[in-house]
């Protein structure tokens, strides 16, 4: 594989949206963003990945740091990665399926990083490439937020996921502190039976995947074999019922193999 310093970002300032289109050609397999100046990664309130115009990759600087902890990815200051590969896969076929194959099939590859109270900011970015191959499935994150007025069990719509066809690896659910545990069900059967946060936490952690403060990570793929991620092509139903201690605020993060058109 190759390492290299990508082509400068255009519109780098305090406030705005900074932009790079990348050459198209290799396969990437991960975007390393190396911040500088008075610029965190709190202050990056949307990151966009967008091939051929549309968007498969959407996240928050903070909420992406705490989902690569979660994943067992370095946490450093200055930088915060964009990763389509799973690092930790038993097989190499499960540990690059999902990166951005863009030999054929793509016209362009885009990510703009929105930058919010920044003080002369500066940004760099590098790409982890591998070999050519034409666009295959992609690992996308898709975002959905939902306010919960009150405490209790309550069903969270995501929307386009049922009976589509895509395969999630997991869903990331960041709160403010009231979800105190999650229900899964599929075809009307449970398959995440109303997991506390702390066991869902301790159990992680066998599998040397680190919890994080506000975010329940649902994921069938805690052991890296993904071949326990969840298949949508034969999902009549999918719900996911949090419960919450009080009223809280939710953006659900779904990790998800698909193809470019579907999601």
């Amino acid at each position: 594989m190759l390492l290299i310093k990508n082509v400068p970002f255009n519109n780098v300032v305090a406030n705005g949206v900074a932009t790079v289109n990348l050459p198209i050609g290799m396969s990437y397999n991960k975007i390393i963003l190396a911040l500088g100046g008075t610029f965190t990664k709190a202050m990056i309130t949307n990151v966009n990945v967008k091939v051929n115009g549309k968007i498969i990759f959407q996240e928050s600087g903070s909420r992406l740091d705490l989902i690569n902890q979660y994943r067992g990815l370095t946490a450093a200051a200055g930088f915060l990665t964009l990763d389509f590969t799973e690092p930790r896969a038993k097989t190499m076929i499960e540990q690059y399926v999902g990166n951005i194959n863009t030999a054929q099939s793509v016209s362009s590859l885009t990510v703009e990083v929105t930058i919010a109270g920044a003080t002369s900011p500066t940004l760099d970015s590098y790409s982890e490439l591998g070999p050519p191959a034409q666009l295959g499935v992609i690992a996308k994150h898709i975002p959905f937020t939902q306010a919960f007025a009150s405490s209790g069990k309550i069903p969270m719509k995501l929307i386009d996921i049922t009976n589509r066809g895509g395969i999630i690896k997991r869903v990331h659910f960041a709160h403010t502190g009231n979800l105190s545990q999650l229900e899964v069900k599929k075809n009307g059967i449970v398959i995440w039976d109303n997991v506390l946060a702390a066991v869902n936490s301790f159990w992680q952690g066998e599998y040397q995947k680190t919890s994080q403060a506000n975010l329940y990570s649902y994921d069938p793929c805690a052991d890296n074999n993904y071949a326990n991620a969840v298949k949508t092509a034969d999902a009549t139903s999918l719900e996911f019922n949090p419960t919450f201690s009080a009223a809280d605020t939710v953006t659900a993060v779904v990790e998800v193999l698909d193809v470019l058109g579907n999601m």
